[in-house]
């Protein structure tokens, strides 16, 4: 029996030295392994750079200590639109020091490898602006358990505070809470993360709030080395209100295209700039899913809020959803690391622009040329004018890498099918909105109540309302109820609506002959002179007769024939000293038809991005025929000198001429 209890003594003893020796030593080495993966991460990290590491362990702890910075680029790209003091915490480095518990105990009675505390120190300078908000708390806290298999679970946390300024600024935050729980080897994520209320008061200027903010995602490594999964991203309210007399603009365009990361935000504000005193979006969801089969990716996004108010007018609910299918991987990475590049690098948003095209066109070609489709599951937006409904696919079939830089290569292995229904009354407003940077009023034509804004905006609206009339009667659209309804159709460059190939004439010039009467052109000067002749005027529906022209009419006509001569005179050279090659002069024209294939690949792209970056309207050639279109550009001279002073300006500085 005495033996016995010493044997059995002996095996708790090497049982315990075990426990106490050995185990401790060998989950330090894996708490190390698991930790080193996680540092390995953080240095690859394109926004980070490590400028020092250290471990040091021990028997049953282990510290340690790296030292991480901002990359300056990311900085120079963002601090636009950062205040300068979260500049001063962004732009000094940051201590990270993690203490680590390995052992048997670590986990109190969960067997585990590690439980990680870790702690941020701060610059002195960075410190003072945090504790401005945070106090005596710690502004992060995070803390780390790593499972006896290599998988972990981060519990990460921003406390919440009050904070005010003499200045009337006042900032309530109520914290931020979530866990990211992450496989073995970091091969997979689930991050959960909520907050609960921001709201800044600007003084006297005015208040922005958001409210119950949810971001949930799962993301696992393909086999293409790209991120797969699902994320949801909720905010149950987003308001921003300015007090009038505020000077301000907001793109709500650019605004959705940042919190979507998906360019969809045109479809909701076209004309981009706004200036409401009031902005609220009400329950706001963003959903994304992709997977992969094989080469190919598959990836789909769905955008909805239930209800927009825009200063006194109502939007909504929104509901987008679109899928891209079969898209190369290898493509997707290039665009990936291109990516990961211009993060690391100081570069203007034109050059960003450059080096995603450049890219897209060669590197990421295989996007394009391996028959991808993308489909608009759904798009259904309810506006004051109407709802907007739009379905159908959009496919590239047996498109190669060379027909990427010609444009009429690429209509013709194009597909489209859509099933569009849009308000007549939004077209309206379409063509009135774009037609403001065009058109302008002599204020003394203004003042003499000679001619208004509203008299062209009526103009316009009787114009739309023709065309669509028009188009009506041919076949390609159904009017409705006040709505425009078509079904499209493209296919090896033809164009049908309404299953009826569209059929264009292009634009024919003009002159003063055309003004004039058939008879009247081959008649003699004294009888042409006594002729019955017509003209339209701004008064919808009314044509006045009379009997030739009055001299003060006839002075008129001269007038305006010699100022839009004057305004030619001034466009073409000015245009043709940027680059722009015009081919003819017109004689009776309102417009230059340029060659621009000296700037850019295709007219198209050329004005939509003059459009948004230099504010100058041009209309592409596409617009006006097929022959070459992806190489013309047109410029209409339908305003005063000065102002078309200030578009070629524009456009020198934006070709850098």
């Amino acid at each position: 029996m005495k033996k016995l209890l010493i044997a059995l003594a002996a095996i708790v003893i090497a049982a315990l030295a075990t426990v106490l020796l050995v185990l401790p030593d060998y989950l330090g080495k894996k708490a190390e392994e698991s930790l080193a993966e996680q540092q390995k991460l953080l240095s690859q990290a394109s926004f980070l750079t490590v400028e020092s590491h250290r471990y040091e362990r021990g028997w049953f702890s282990a510290t340690e200590t790296t030292v991480v910075r901002l990359k300056p680029s990311l900085l120079h790209n963002m601090q636009q639109y950062l205040p300068d003091n979260l500049k001063t915490v962004l732009q000094e480095p940051i201590t990270i020091i993690n203490h680590v518990s390995h052992g048997p105990f670590a986990g109190n009675l969960t067997p585990v490898r590690a439980r990680v505390r870790t702690e941020f120190q701060y610059q002195p300078e960075a410190a003072k602006v945090l504790a401005r908000f945070f106090g005596a708390q710690a502004p992060v806290q995070m803390n780390n358990t790593v499972y006896l298999n290599g998988a972990g679970e981060i519990e990460l946390s921003v406390p919440a505070f009050d904070y005010e300024e003499l200045s009337g600024i006042k900032l309530v935050w109520q914290g931020l809470s979530g866990t990211t729980a992450y496989e073995n080897g970091f091969s997979a994520y689930s991050h959960d993360y909520s907050a609960p209320l921001v709201h800044a008061k600007l003084a006297d200027q005015g208040d922005v709030v958001l409210e119950k903010l949810h971001i949930r995602s799962h993301t696992a490594d393909g086999s293409n080395r790209l991120s797969l999964g699902d994320s949801s991203f909720t905010l149950g309210k987003f308001s921003v209100q300015w007090k009038e007399g505020i000077d301000y603009n907001v793109k709500l365009n650019e605004l959705v295209n940042l919190v979507t990361n998906l360019q969809i935000g045109a479809f909701i504000n076209p004309t981009g700039t706004i200036a409401p005193s009031q902005i609220v979006v009400e329950q706001l969801q963003f959903d994304t899913q992709t997977g992969e089969a094989g080469e190919w990716i598959n990836s789909e996004g769905r955008f909805r809020f239930q209800n927009l108010t825009y200063g006194n007018e109502h939007y909504g609910p929104l509901d987008i959803h679109i899928a891209a299918e079969h898209l190369d991987a290898k493509g997707l990475l290039a665009i990936k690391d291109k990516l990961a590049q211009i993060a690391g690098t100081e570069m203007s948003d034109e050059a960003i622009q450059a080096e995603l095209i450049h890219t897209a066109k060669n590197e990421a070609s295989s996007l394009f040329t391996n028959n991808p489709v993308l489909k608009i599951n759904t798009f259904s937006f309810k506006m004051p004018q109407g709802t907007v409904e739009v379905k159908g696919q959009l496919s590239f079939n047996g498109l190669s890498a060379a027909d990427m830089n010609d444009f009429n290569a690429m209509i013709q292995k194009t597909s489209a099918t859509l099933d569009m229904q849009v308000p007549q009354q939004l077209l309206e407003q379409l063509a009135i909105s774009q037609a403001g940077s065009i058109f302008s009023v002599n204020p003394e034509d203004a003042a003499a109540g000679r001619a208004s804004m509203e008299d062209i905006n009526d103009t316009l609206r009787l114009m739309v309302q023709s065309t669509i009339n028009s188009m009506q009667a041919d076949g390609y659209v159904d009017v409705k109820n006040g709505n425009v309804h078509t079904l499209l159709d493209l296919a090896g460059n033809t164009l049908k609506l309404n299953g009826k190939v569209f059929e264009t004439e292009p634009e024919p010039e003009f002159s003063e002959a055309d003004l004039l009467p058939e008879q009247e052109l081959a008649a003699p000067p004294a009888e042409a002179a006594s002729a019955l002749r017509f003209h339209q005027q701004w008064t919808p529906d009314e044509l006045r007769i009379e009997k030739g022209f009055s001299p003060d009419t006839i002075a008129i006509l001269e007038e305006r024939r010699a100022e839009f001569r004057h305004r030619r005179d001034f466009l073409a050279p000015a245009l043709e000293a940027i680059g722009f090659r015009v081919t003819a002069r017109p004689e009776g024209a309102f417009y230059l038809y340029c060659d621009c294939s000296a700037l850019a690949d295709d007219s198209f792209t050329l004005a939509r991005d003059l459009l948004e970056k230099t504010g100058v309207a041009a209309t592409p050639g596409l617009d006006f025929g097929s022959n070459a279109p992806e190489k013309h550009i047109r410029f209409a001279y339908t305003t005063d000198v000065p102002r078309l002073a200030e578009a070629v300006e524009r456009l020198g500085r934006y070709f850098g001429r």
